[in-house]
């Protein structure tokens, strides 16, 4: 897919996620409870279910998009096509699995594991906004 005005809509879509990436690990650093919390909240209602995952289905389209342009194109296609597919996949499925789901893990991680995920959290959000650029 090509064209400079997608490239740099995916570039800017890519790098907004990678930011949110970074936020997420922060809050997972700082305040795992919350995390945990924000966490058992996931497909509790249908606007959080279409944001949490219409937004997922963008990042990951942008990194199908830039991913020819990107320093690792065949892992970014393969994760893009993934996390796409994916978030549909979800976004059909009946939501009381997903909250279900979400509450069965956010009830049994422990917050100090909450809190040593940021770090390769922070790593991933480095690596996926290095390699799109």
């Amino acid at each position: 897919m090509d064209g400079p005005l997608l490239q740099t809509i995916a570039l800017g879509v890519i790098l907004v996620a990678a930011g949110w990436l970074l936020v997420v690990g922060l809050v997972c650093a700082i305040r795992p409870e919350l995390a945990l919390a924000m966490l058992g909240r996931m497909g509790s209602t249908w606007p959080i279910q279409i944001g949490e995952h219409g937004l997922r289905a963008l990042a990951g389209a942008a990194l199908v998009v830039r991913a020819d342009y990107s320093g690792a194109p065949h892992i970014f296609s393969i994760a893009g096509w993934f996390i796409l597919l994916s978030s549909v996949a979800i976004l059909v499925a009946p939501r009381r699995w997903h909250q279900a789901y979400s509450q069965y893990w956010a009830k049994r991680l422990p917050p100090v594991l909450v809190r040593f995920m940021a770090v390769p959290t922070f790593i991933l959000a480095g690596v996926v906004a290095c390699a799109a650029l």
